[in-house]
């Protein structure tokens, strides 16, 4: 599935863009699109990508407003090879990062215990990635040597990449580590910038025919089978806002203040969703992190978005985007209980009006968790306890 794809997927079940390919945020950042059409009908000839790679280049560079400080390196694979690699890239995950993930998408309930988590986030990529830049070897890895109208657009897209990693520096692990959600808002940062130029290239260079055949090849994948919708929502949630929120500050301070973006990046989801946030400076407050009933397995934020998507597995659409509005800051602990898993989390948001309506929804989520949850505290701070 292409990085478009997911975005209507998202957006059309989660709205998140009103109130995100599987985006590798430490190591790949990739394009998601179908296999290369057939269809060339009313194109032309279909270039080799060593063909193409100049123009394509020459366009990022005046697109972004910067020159590349040397060539980037390209590597095409075939089909195997180029999975192999992307597998290799995103490296496996460890049982510790497993029981993590199961520890919080479980207690929230936005999946079965029954689903492997290791298994759906792979096969939301491997099928569908035509493109990734691996800012650790600084090379950009393509599946195969046709660039067709999708190729060529997606390419853009990771030589974006590559070029604001020679300018600015790409691979930031102190992010991933951090209990924050600052790795996920530089991944939008990223995401956003990237899709900016892709976005202009197909309209600025293809054709009509060429942006038609383009769609065709984005919707060739499908939605990748097995995968819940939530993974999708949540690979797709740094394209879906981060589009959005780079133009906002192209068009407020120009190029000039998305560069100065990538020094000093946003820090949460509430700031990819809401610009003015991160204009204002409105950083995600301290929360103490809450104790575990047991031998703690993770710990940090949901976030605005998690805790959105969590509300969203239960009440309608506006009521949780209206419980969210007003966010200021979360951190949870997670345990094993017994089979099964178990979550705390401590929220509070930025006025009174805004924790009344987030108390508000929260105990109507509660009451769909069939005694699987129930609230601790209420007040200036709201915990609550949910279980899977």
């Amino acid at each position: 599935m292409t990085a478009r794809r997911l975005i209507a997927v998202s957006v059309a079940v989660s709205a998140i863009v009103a109130v995100t390919g599987c985006t590798r945020t430490s190591v790949v950042v990739s394009g998601r699109f179908g296999p290369p059409s057939a269809a060339t009908g009313g194109i032309g000839p279909i270039p080799t990508i060593k063909q193409a790679l100049p123009g394509i280049e020459a366009f990022v560079e005046q697109e972004r407003g910067l020159k590349f400080k040397r060539p980037v390196k390209v590597k095409l694979l075939a089909a195997k090879a180029f999975v192999k690699q992307l597998d290799k890239g995103d490296g496996a995950p460890s049982k510790s990062d497993i029981e993590q993930s199961e520890s919080i998408f479980y207690s929230l309930g936005l999946l079965s215990p029954k689903v492997n988590i290791a298994k759906v986030f792979k096969d939301a990529g491997d099928d569908t990635t035509i493109g990734f830049y691996d800012f650790k070897t600084k090379r950009l890895y393509v599946r195969g040597t046709r660039a067709t109208p999708g190729v060529r657009a997606v390419l853009s897209h990771e030589l974006t990449h590559a070029l604001t990693d020679q300018w600015f520096g790409l691979n930031r692990p102190k992010l991933d580590k951090s209990n924050q959600e600052l790795g996920d808002a530089f991944t939008g940062l990223i995401e956003g910038d990237a899709e900016r130029t892709r976005i202009a290239y197909e309209h600025k260079v293809l054709t009509p025919a060429q942006r038609k055949i383009a769609e065709q090849e984005e919707n060739a994948g499908g939605r990748p089978p097995h995968v819940p919708l939530v993974i999708l929502e949540l690979i797709g949630f740094p394209y879906a806002v981060g589009p959005d929120f780079v133009d906002t500050l192209v068009e407020d301070g120009g190029i000039a203040e998305l560069n100065h973006a990538y020094r000093h990046p946003p820090t949460s989801s509430e700031q990819l969703i809401d610009p003015t946030a991160y204009e204002n400076h409105d950083n995600p407050k301290h929360v103490a992190t809450p104790a575990a009933d047991g031998t703690r397995v993770a710990h940090g934020d949901l976030g605005m978005i998690g805790l959105l998507l969590m509300l969203e597995h239960g009440l309608p659409r506006d009521e949780a985007q209206q419980a969210m509005t007003g966010w200021g800051g979360d951190q949870f602990a997670s345990w094993r209980s017994g089979s099964g898993w178990c979550l705390r989390d401590s929220v509070v948001m930025d006025y009174g009006l805004a924790m009344d309506a987030f108390q508000a929804g929260l105990k109507d989520w509660v009451k769909t968790r069939h005694g699987n949850a129930h609230i601790e505290q209420l007040g200036d701070k709201t915990t609550f306890v949910t279980c899977s």
